[in-house]
């Protein structure tokens, strides 16, 4: 969703071959409610409301209106579209796979003066990583201009590691996990959205660390959570604290 789920742009390779809670008949085991609460900016407090066909996810309500409705072709997420409070259509990701796996995701977003168009390409490594090319799409000419690229690594199921490349700076983020349920682990297709990196882990972080390289100036953030769990070993409250000690605490019901 837009705080949890689209965190822009997980392993097709290894969630693929990782057991579910759809195999022990716990496929039912979704999140249905997702609060947001933000201690220093409380204003932007949220809560979305998701509805499901079956284990498919159809929409993502928030509280000033807006939305995400998810559109599958087969067992796979093809396209989401995300509306404004307003009724319009803000941005839509349509979505491609081949052999099993997520080859494109291209993100058309629509202000009121113009048009962008971004577009991510995959490729699978043979040594278990997955390469990424982000371009930029001409709106009128269709014409591609690469922006950036950067490799992803998966261990166990899990985002460990990204790096991504800009002309200018480039970025390294580092990523430790619990063992414990990943709340939209048993939506269908989601662990195939590599866009949507932790989101659609097999596992919750713990802990994230981003270092920024831009010439010889390296900056880095950490993020810190800590997790309060139901008895099914799923999250019920993420407390998030970064290196200013303000707190964000997300609330799933299911």
């Amino acid at each position: 969703m837009k705080k949890q789920l689209c965190l822009f742009v997980v392993a097709a390779l290894t969630l693929a071959s990782c057991s579910s809670d759809s195999e022990n008949g716990s496929d039912t085991i979704l999140p249905t409610i997702v609060s947001y609460k933000y201690s220093d900016s409380p204003g932007d407090n949220d809560l979305s409301t998701i509805t499901y066909n079956g284990n498919k996810i159809v929409t993502a309500g928030y509280t000033a209106n807006d939305k995400e409705v998810y559109t599958y072709t087969g067992d796979v997420i093809s396209k989401i579209e995300d509306f404004a409070e307003e009724g319009n259509i803000s941005s839509i990701n349509e979505l491609t796979y081949e052999s099993g796996k997520l080859k494109t995701d291209v993100l058309t977003e629509i202000a009121s003066d113009r048009t962008y168009i971004s577009k991510r390409v995959y490729t699978y490594n043979t040594n278990g990583t997955i390469s990424f090319v982000n371009y930029s799409v001409d709106p009128t000419t269709k014409v591609e201009t690469k922006s950036s690229e950067g490799v992803l690594i998966y261990t166990n199921g899990n985002l460990t590691k990204k790096t991504e490349v800009f002309d200018s700076y480039s970025y390294t983020k580092t990523y430790e996990y619990d063992a414990k349920n990943n709340p939209f682990k048993n939506i269908l297709g989601f662990n195939l959205l590599i866009d949507h990196e932790t989101s659609a882990s097999l596992n919750n972080v713990t802990k994230l660390t981003t270092v920024y390289t831009r010439g010889e100036e390296i900056t880095t953030n950490i993020f810190n959570s800590v997790y309060e769990y139901d008895a099914k070993g799923y999250p019920t409250k993420q407390t998030q604290t970064d290196d200013s000690d303000s707190d964000e605490i997300t609330e799933y019901t299911y």
